[in-house]
C-alpha cells in the first residue's frame, strides 16, 4: 500500500474527514467525509511543480502613484512649509533683513568662504620654518 492508498483508508474509517492526499499534495479535493473504501480513486491529480529557486513573485503587478499625484503632493507640502516658517518670529526679522545689495554682495561673500577655507587647508600641509 502507498501512502495515498493509507489516508484513503483512515478517510472511509472515520478517522480524518477528508482528502488528506489532495491536501498534502496541494490539489483539488477528491471526496468529502468518509467514503467507501471501494469507491475511492486510485490516482491524484498531477502536484503542482516546485519552483527552481526560492524567490517571491507577487501575484498582482505593482501599482503606484501617477507623476501628477506625487507633483502635487510635493508642491503643497512646500507650501505648508514655506506657509508655517512666514509664521515664525525669527524668519520675519530675517527676511526683514534681506536687501538687494545683500543679495548682489552674496557671489563676493561666497567666493571669498571658498578661498578662505581652501587657504586653511592648504595651510595644513605646508611645512613650517623654523628661524
Amino acid at each position: 500500500m502507498s501512502w495515498i492508498n493509507d489516508f484513503d483508508a483512515l478517510a472511509s474509517a472515520g478517522v480524518i474527514g477528508f482528502d488528506a492526499p489532495a491536501y498534502v499534495m496541494g490539489t483539488q479535493p477528491r471526496y468529502y467525509g468518509h467514503p467507501a473504501l471501494e469507491t475511492l480513486p486510485d490516482s491524484l491529480p498531477q502536484m503542482n511543480t516546485q519552483p527552481k529557486k526560492d524567490e517571491f513573485k507577487p501575484s498582482k503587478p505593482k501599482t503606484g502613484n501617477p507623476a501628477w499625484k506625487k507633483w502635487l503632493f510635493g508642491l503643497m507640502a512646500a507650501a505648508g512649509l514655506i506657509f508655517g516658517a512666514s509664521k515664525l518670529k525669527c524668519v520675519k526679522n530675517f527676511i526683514t533683513k534681506i536687501t538687494w545689495t545683500n543679495i548682489k554682495d552674496l557671489p563676493k561673500k561666497a567666493w571669498s568662504g571658498i578661498q578662505k577655507g581652501w587657504n586653511t587647508f592648504i595651510g595644513l600641509f605646508k611645512r613650517k620654518t623654523t628661524p
